[in-house]
């Protein structure tokens, strides 16, 4: 790596000489921060989760340090002096810089006895907690000893006697306790503990009932550090506390306001609810059944939040809440709930201006038009219909010699999803679902006019549904997926190309595609005080299955791709592809993350086509995939990328594909991010070409024909939008000789022709992945 020497140098020279500690006053010091040491005496094991939970009350943090050597955020607070009005000086003090902390801020008594506390909340009793201050010229840090005795753990746990209905249904919730036997005494789980309990009986009608209501008693007396734990119902609980409603009078008033005047309005009895049908907007029917609380029924917390999920994921309401009023009839508790729905706009017309940013590096102005109707039959049925016309050209990765590509698009589309499952000859009952399944009916078409080549013709036709198990977890299955794609308007040089490559040419041919597609995903990253977050969509696509079993029955004979069977003038494409796309978070503190991304999939073409349609094939490369390769150069195989002298389509695909990505997320200043990442992968086909010699997947050689690149980005990141810029270059070339795959030696970012070469400028809106 050739002319980075003398740059590292003068970086590391920079970064030690903005310390800060030179712009600290005569009388203060630094603050450096805090560390825990602990000595253990007793039977202890591991003290790494103990660790991190007495960190968590050194609250006061030390100015951020680069490389734990300079502290460039408190340079720059310092140098601007004080800024008057907003300008450079006072973005450079209150945006890129941060006050220094100082020692005289630090309360090490304080500090030490909230250390001692949170060891006796995690078991550690008759533990002690001492400090120590250490100086320097200009700084100061603090390290805390914690002396730790053997921790106390749990030998009994004794739940309230069968006196009354209540203690008797806190019984009956004895065995999912959180709290087991020789488990370490632990404040937080008995926290826990309550909370559960508490959730348990508003779940059996005690609506008034809270975790503080129950309190525990800890007996230490056993001795050999164990501890006896008793839970008691408060004795001077409230009465509405103690007792368990049941459900009378439910209200549903589906157009809610604060800002307007209640009027009357005809209120009609719907299976048992009464709905305030003010303005006939909706289908009574279809809101009522979305509310979950029941005319005496006992009250269940968990009802209670599934009419607030099923209402607002309806996609009508803007707000939804639930208000309760006790009553008492006939010497019985009840609840009246009125449901209070305040509606969405009805209909919604948007014209946008766009800049529009592609993983292939394309990028352009595209004006896009969008009507929305949410209550399209009054049924919450969204209508939407929007339409585009953009033009695209190439921003970045553009190959040298070659001229940018550029394209044309025109694209319109109608969509209508219905809150319910909708089977010809079939009634389905969804309505016990607490997540809206939902049909959707989809047309589009798209013309595409790629100026050097081609224009393409695409029109779909879908008839799908989807539904949630979970908050989780998604499903999506079209079991009428008709899309018939053209090629017109051909170019001469694109002509040429086809005609040196039959293959290629048997992927643009006129196809219909007739099939199915099912896809599931799993996405946890909404929990967002999960360390461990994971993402995974797979799924599974066919076509031409049906109507190949229709033309055996038909004609008697087997479908061919030699001699393929036609639907209106066009060969129908049969194929099986899969794919998944399967990713890993780790978050640390201050939202940094390791992100990691593995993709795969794999097509099939069999019975009445011998090729992938155009549209079904697998690319690779560009900034959202493999950073270091223009988009749709790589591969397949060892197959090398276009000179800028050779006549080929730029546009290289596979039947196959493999990708791995990996990246660290850092914060730098405020909405400023970096990243450095390493990205490897590579297409192959599943038939020889020998147009693209080294194209063919082989379980033996495949790994060594992995691409691999890495770089570093920079990213601005203001939570509702992302602009990102990626630098990237080879690490891995897989179309030279198998020894000289690795260029680590050729990397010479002095060399003005390595870098014209190599580097690849990627800008794009958004995360990679």
């Amino acid at each position: 790596m050739k002319n980075l020497f003398p740059v590292v140098v003068i970086i590391v020279l920079l970064a030690c000489g903005c310390t800060g500690t030179h712009l600290i006053g005569a009388d203060e010091k630094l603050y450096t921060g805090a560390s825990v040491k602990f000595v253990k005496h007793g039977n202890i094991s591991s003290t790494k989760a103990l660790s991190t939970d007495v960190k968590k009350v050194i609250t006061l943090k030390p100015n951020s340090t680069l490389f734990g050597i300079s502290r460039p955020k408190l340079w720059f607070y310092e140098v601007a002096g004080k800024p008057k009005g907003k300008g450079f000086r006072y973005f450079l003090k209150n945006k890129l810089g941060e006050p220094p902390v100082l020692f005289s801020k630090v309360s090490p008594v304080s500090t030490a006895t909230l250390i001692q506390n949170r060891l006796e909340n995690d078991g550690y009793f008759r533990s002690t907690v001492s400090y120590e201050v250490r100086e320097k010229k200009k700084t100061a840090k603090v390290t805390y000893t914690v002396t730790l005795h053997t921790p106390y753990r749990i030998d009994s746990i004794s739940f309230p006697a069968e006196t009354d209905t209540l203690d008797v249904k806190i019984l009956q919730t004895k065995n999912k306790t959180l709290l087991k036997k020789d488990d370490i005494y632990n404040l937080y789980t008995l926290k826990a503990e309550r909370d559960r309990i508490d959730l348990e009986l508003k779940n059996q009608g005690y609506f008034y009932f809270t975790s503080d209501d129950l309190v525990f008693f800890a007996d230490t007396a056993v001795g050999n550090h164990k501890v006896n734990l008793f839970l008691k119902v408060k004795t001077d609980a409230p009465y509405k506390t103690l007792q368990r409603y049941r459900m009378h009078k439910i209200i549903i008033n589906p157009g809610y306001s604060l800002d307007t005047v209640t009027v009357k309005a005809d209120t009609i009895l719907v299976e048992g609810k009464y709905f305030i049908n003010s303005d006939s907007m909706f289908k009574p029917k279809n809101i009522v059944r979305s509310v979950f609380l029941n005319p005496n029924e006992y009250y269940t917390r968990k009802d209670h939040d599934n009419t607030l999920r099923r209402l607002m994921s309806l996609g009508i309401f803007k707000f939804a809440n639930i208000r309760f009023e006790d009553v008492v009839i006939h010497d019985t508790l009840f609840l009246n709930a009125t449901v209070n729905l305040t509606p969405l706009c009805k209909k919604s017309l948007r014209a946008e201006l766009l800049g529009i940013s592609k993983s292939t590096n394309f990028a352009g102005p595209a004006l896009e038009a969008n009507f929305r109707n949410r209550n399209f039959f009054k049924g919450s049925e969204l209508f939407v219909v929007n339409g585009a016309v953009g033009y695209e050209t190439q921003i970045s990765g553009k190959i040298p010699g070659q001229p940018a590509l550029g394209s044309f698009n025109v694209s319109a589309a109608a969509k209508l999803y219905i809150p319910k499952f909708i089977i010809p000859f079939y009634k389905v009952n969804t309505f016990s679902s607490y997540y809206v399944p939902k049909t959707k009916f989809e047309i589009s078409g798209e013309q595409i006019y790629h100026l050097q080549y081609f224009t393409l013709n695409s029109f779909k036709f879908n008839y799908g549904y989807n539904w949630k198990k979970s908050a989780l977890v998604e499903h999506e299955l079209d079991p009428v997926v008709i899309n018939y794609v053209s090629i017109i308007n051909t170019t001469p040089l694109f002509d040429s190309i086809l005609n040196q490559n039959p293959l290629l040419k048997k992927n643009f041919e006129q196809q219909f595609i007739l099939g199915l597609e099912y896809s599931y995903t799993f996405n946890n990253q909404g929990l967002t005080f999960k360390r461990n977050q994971y993402y995974f969509k797979g799924k599974a696509d066919f076509s031409g299955n049906l109507m190949s079993a229709v033309n055996g029955l038909i004609t008697g004979e087997k479908v061919n791709s030699e001699n393929p069977q036609l639907l209106f003038g066009s060969a129908y494409s049969q194929y099986a592809r899969f794919d998944f796309d399967a990713r890993y978070f780790r978050v640390f503190p201050k939202k940094n993350k390791i992100a990691t991304r593995i993709l795969a999939g794999i097509g099939l073409p069999y019975g009445n086509s011998n090729a992938l349609p155009y549209i079904k094939q697998f690319f690779i490369g560009g900034s959202n995939s493999i950073r270091a390769f223009r988009a749709r150069t790589l591969g397949p195989g060892s197959y090398p990328p276009p000179s800028t002298d050779s006549i080929t389509f730029l546009e290289q695909a596979g039947d196959m594909k493999l990708e791995l990505n990996g990246e660290y997320r850092f914060n730098l200043v405020g909405i400023l991010k970096g990243a450095v990442f390493v990205d490897a992968g590579n297409i192959w086909l599943l038939l020889n070409d020998t147009l693209r010699p080294g194209g063919v997947f082989q379980l033996n050689t495949f790994w060594n024909q992995m691409a691999m690149g890495t770089g570093f980005g920079l990213r601005i990141d203001a939570s509702f939008f992302v602009v990102r810029v990626d630098l990237a270059f080879p690490i891995r070339k897989p179309w030279l000789a198998s020894a000289d795959r690795w260029v680590f030696n050729q990397i010479d970012f002095g060399n003005a022709e390595w870098r014209k070469e190599n580097l690849v400028l990627n800008i794009a809106i958004g995360y990679p992945f």
